[in-house]
């Protein structure tokens, strides 16, 4: 799980030809952000068929909760590594190992298309849990230290546009490609995207700016001191990564029980990402109103959105629902980056982000087998419920969390 200078504005620039050179020389901040966001579309493009992967187990015979393990199986290593490639990112370049990660995301995806059994996806899954372990918190703090401080929210939502926007069209353009060809012709394709975007990414972005005294970087002891001043928000990444979990992994699945195509599947993964690219390019708005109060209201909504899954499994219904679940997730993951970046230093920027993705990493890693084993156990009536439950779980919690944290 994703996914974002007055950095609301970098879509906006001038459209005339000097316009790009001048806006470089002035302001080069706007100039790198570019080319992050623009990799980080393109590498999305490609990375966005792991949506696809439930319904491609599913015809290979998964039931709900094999659906579920293979869910939870991508995200073990979202559980520990992201804190530490973090980490490294703060003490290293970041840069390269950003390039890696698009290679090892677009390698796995390539191995996607040779895999025809449940086993064989699972083995994938792995590999793509290690990619993604480094590709999300590594673009994420490139994009937060690039930013000013005071507009950081905006920048995540403006990386969210970015990615989001890749997993928008990658999965209702693979749906197609399945449907008419195979799977197998969709992860190749997806593969072979990334692993062109990475090639490019090499020359097209700069090694990352430094901003912060070396000397901060000398001992872990401030990190962890930050770390515990922003705990409460930290942990809303639980409940938010179980039901994030839920959607990508075994709402799919479901779909394709109720009688949906491939593509009608894409379609509404698609409808998805829509409301949650329209929610992004939002997030300076709903930062005015402030981070906290905008999360807590967003889970309530989500919670809603859950409870109406069940009632209606026609595809207009389903379609509204996925709407409904892309507009509050779309405001929910600006909110609590911005909300850990802007109260982080540049120095320790790596390593909260890495932080905040290993929790996250960890409710991703729960929801899909817990959800999955209680639809098929039980029924998706009742996950629908808990699912609902979990979402207002985050309510508490964003309370405990601090309007203001100090950067030392």
């Amino acid at each position: 799980m994703r996914h974002s200078v007055p950095i609301a504005n970098v879509h906006k620039l001038s459209s005339f030809d000097a316009g790009p050179r001048l806006m470089e020389a002035v302001n080069p901040a706007a100039s790198e952000l570019r080319r992050i966001n623009l990799s980080v579309f393109f590498a999305s493009l490609g990375l966005a068929s792991v949506y696809l992967i439930p319904v491609y187990a599913e015809r290979l015979g998964a039931s709900y909760l094999e659906l579920g393990f293979i869910g939870s199986v991508r995200s073990l290593p979202y559980m520990f590594l992201p804190v530490v490639v973090g980490y490294l990112g703060d003490r290293f370049d970041r840069r390269r190992l950003f390039l890696s990660s698009i290679f090892i995301t677009g390698a796995a995806t390539l191995m996607l298309s040779a895999a025809d059994t449940v086993g064989g996806v699972v083995l994938v899954q792995v590999l793509l849990g290690v990619g993604f372990s480094l590709f999300w918190p590594l673009s994420e703090a490139l994009v937060s230290e690039t930013a000013p401080l005071d507009r950081r929210t905006a920048a995540m939502g403006v990386y969210g546009v970015s990615w989001a926007s890749g997993f928008l069209i990658g999965p209702l353009v693979g749906g197609l490609i399945a449907e008419v060809i195979g799977f197998q012709a969709t992860f190749v394709v997806a593969g072979i995207i990334v692993v062109v975007v990475a090639v490019i990414s090499v020359q097209a972005i700069r090694a990352s700016r430094k901003h912060a005294d070396p000397g901060m970087r000398a001992s872990l002891r401030p990190e962890w001191a930050l770390a515990s001043k922003l705990l409460p928000m930290l942990m809303v990444q639980i409940p938010y990564g179980i039901v994030f979990a839920f959607i990508v992994t075994i709402f799919p699945g479901y779909a394709i029980q109720t009688g949906l195509t491939p593509f009608e599947v894409g379609v509404l993964v698609s409808g998805f990402g829509f409301t949650r690219i329209v929610m992004f390019s939002l997030s300076g708005r709903f930062s005015r109103l402030g981070e906290r109060t905008s999360t807590a209201l967003a889970f309530v909504g989500l919670a809603v959105a859950l409870l109406m899954i069940p009632l209606n499994s026609t595809f207009p219904a389903l379609l509204a629902d996925m709407c409904a679940l892309g507009s509050f997730v779309g405001i929910i993951y600006p909110q609590t980056i911005g909300y850990i970046c802007k109260r982080s230093p540049s120095a320790s920027m790596g390593f909260a982000v890495g932080l905040y993705e290993t929790i996250f990493g960890i409710g991703f890693a729960v929801g899909p087998i817990a959800s999955g084993l209680v639809v098929q156990v039980a029924s998706p009536d009742l996950a629908s419920a808990v699912l609902a439950a979990v979402a207002l779980a985050a309510i508490p919690m964003i309370a405990f969390s601090k309007r203001s944290v100090s950067i030392r």
